[in-house]
């Protein structure tokens, strides 16, 4: 498989803490990222998963604003709701 090659599918979904992101769960963003609409503002604010991309989430944050973002630099809140099946 070449190094630039997205993870399986059952991987690719993963927070910060290994923990699997589902559809529809709160998450929280916990890192910066190169992305332009990855603002340091949007730290540690809350938002709900809305779909799936390639290689990131779309992300639903207060205000009805939608952004992309790598699995990796969100964090999921709602575990013990049970939204961390896949």
């Amino acid at each position: 498989m070449p190094a630039d090659a997205p993870p399986p599918a059952q991987q690719r979904w993963r927070d910060v803490d290994g923990t699997p992101i589902s559809l529809f769960c709160e998450v929280e963003q916990v890192a910066d990222g190169a992305e332009p609409a990855l603002l340091g503002s949007r730290l540690h604010q809350r938002g709900h998963v809305v779909g799936r991309g390639l290689a990131s989430l779309y992300v639903c944050f207060p205000n009805n604003q939608m952004i992309s973002v790598r699995p990796h630099l969100l964090r999921v809140l709602d575990d013990a709701a049970g939204c961390s099946q896949v």
